[in-house]
């Protein structure tokens, strides 16, 4: 993930020294990767002391503050409360609710973890692309991008999905079988997505029942080899044949809400740390 811009201010906010620690309970011997979401520590998480650690650390998105500037390798990291050694200073890009961030629908994590999805169907001239969803209509206006097998290198328009398939706007080439590969690229104007391991980019999800990331999404992006960076467009691009396309996504992350109205993930810069 990278910033982009922010909606307040114009130019993206510049880097910050803090003092890290990938992880919030030992000193960190985990990389974490240039890019990845960075979170501080809760009131109720002071075991080791106060800093800042990795977005996926209990609770997961909780506080999240920032985007780490640089790795953070792994040796000599450091908890407040070690015996011999001080902190590590990180570079860290700070974001507000107001802060557009723009995060890639890669087919692998930062970690070479596989961040596609797989197990769909659909026969050859069918409109309905068949999938497991929780809740119907949750995937209109996003994007099917197929990978591999016969209609590999194929991007299909969804303008409908009930929770048992998706439905493109135009009929598939070739069919799909259960093995093959594929990116789920949400609508612009999504709420929620699931970030992948390394919490640095947006993994491929078709049941919204798996997105937990809140954000307010607004624009997404296709780039290829034949196709210079631009926003997503059914008009130019259903059942557009783009090999080795990439997609990306911008939003913000605001402060979460639970369903009762109750500021369960505030962004520390604007609401301080829920101490409830």
């Amino acid at each position: 993930m990278w910033i982009v811009r922010d909606l307040l201010g114009g130019p993206k906010p510049p880097p910050i020294d803090i003092f890290y620690n990938g992880d919030c309970d030992i000193d960190s011997t985990t990389l974490r990767y240039a890019g990845s979401l960075v979170k501080m520590q809760d009131h109720d998480d002071i075991d080791n002391g106060m800093f800042f650690t990795w977005a996926g650390e209990a609770t997961a998105m909780e506080n999240v503050c920032g985007i780490l500037a640089e790795e953070q390798g792994i040796t000599e990291n450091y908890l407040p409360d070690d015996a011999t050694y001080g902190m590590k200073l990180r570079k860290m890009y700070p974001i507000f609710p107001s802060t557009v961030i723009r995060a890639e629908y890669s087919q692998a994590d930062a970690a070479a973890g596989v961040n596609y999805d797989t197990a769909a169907t659909c026969t050859a001239a069918s409109e309905e692309f068949t999938i497991a969803i929780t809740t119907a209509d949750t995937l209109i206006g996003g994007w099917i991008y197929m990978i591999n097998g016969d209609e590999g290198g194929y991007l299909h328009y969804i303008d409908d999905s009930e929770t048992t398939y998706a439905e493109f706007a135009t009929a598939a080439n070739n069919a799909v079988v259960g093995a093959d590969d594929f990116l789920v690229i949400e609508s612009a104007l999504c709420h929620a997505v699931d970030f992948d391991a390394t919490y640095s980019g947006i993994k491929s999800e078709v049941d919204d029942n798996v997105k937990a990331d809140q954000i307010v999404g607004f624009m997404h992006y296709i780039e290829a080899p034949t196709v210079p960076f631009q926003p997503l467009d059914r008009n130019k691009h259903d059942n557009l044949y783009v090999p080795n396309a990439r997609f990306y996504h911008d939003f913000v992350i605001p402060s979460r809400f639970d369903s009762s109205g109750v500021l369960t993930h505030p962004n520390p810069w604007t609401c301080g740390i829920n101490i409830r």
